[in-house]
């Protein structure tokens, strides 16, 4: 049986607590007990949870302000009522008046939830990576996963000339000169890849934010969509060669 969810400490008045839950609030995150909204690892929908228990919930010690600690908290979707658990770190301050909650994993897997059963194993790896980047909210990783799996879309849909290029941008290009991407392909990819670029060598470029690394992941999905599941989907639905007698 589940323990019950026991309140640490934070300090201030309750308006402050009800401002700071409003400022942490992210629907293209995981949930968190900080956070109770965001994408549902087991249906894929964007939802609010529901705390229903923990396991090994945290006590405050005040003999031991310092010492982080970790509970597994359950959340509840309220879209397809299953539930996912969260491995959360609390951090106490020297004088017990702060706490600092990290989330460091959850179950089932971030992106698992996501069907990829049309796109090339590799493409989807690199994609989900992406995603459970975004959700540990680590966006200079999130943004060179993407690029990474805009290159192997490049190397599958590619012809040869267009693999021969000497850089990614100019393997678009060519892509979008044969025809085998359509025109509008060629500026979402190049935002990709600069923002990817950016993740990759930050000695080189700006710092890379959550929100850049949020668009990317829905820009690469969309092209995925785009590329693979879509006209899978269309496949299968195509009519009967020969209709049934009358």
């Amino acid at each position: 049986m589940a323990s019950q969810p026991i309140s640490v400490p934070k300090g201030g008045n309750e308006n402050d607590d009800d401002q700071a839950d409003e400022a942490v609030r992210n629907p293209d995150t995981l949930p968190t007990t900080e956070d109770p909204s965001g994408t549902c690892a087991r249906c894929g929908r964007t939802s609010n949870f529901e705390r229903v228990g923990d396991l090994l919930p945290l006590v405050p010690n005040i003999a031991t302000p310092k010492v982080a600690r970790q509970h597994v908290a359950v959340l509840k979707c309220h879209g397809c009522g299953e539930g996912t658990a969260v491995i959360e770190e609390v951090r106490f301050s020297e004088n017990f008046m702060f706490v600092d909650v990290v989330p460091l994993h959850w179950w089932p897997v971030p992106g698992s939830a996501v069907d990829m059963a049309d796109v090339p194993s590799s493409i989807a790896k690199f994609y989900r990576e992406a995603v459970r980047c975004v959700s540990v909210e680590a966006p200079h990783a999130a943004v060179a996963m993407c690029r990474n799996a805009l290159a192997l879309i490049v190397q599958d849909k590619g012809s040869d000339a267009a693999k021969r290029e000497r850089s990614l941008s100019k393997s678009i290009k060519k892509m979008v000169e044969e025809k085998t991407l359509a025109d509008w392909f060629a500026e979402w990819a190049t935002h990709i890849i600069e923002v990817g670029n950016a993740g990759a060598h930050p000695e080189a470029f700006e710092e890379v934010t959550l929100e850049q690394a949020q668009d990317l992941k829905s820009l690469t999905h969309a092209l995925i969509e785009s590329l693979y599941l879509q006209p899978a989907k269309l496949q299968r639905m195509r009519p009967a060669s020969r209709l049934p007698r009358s």
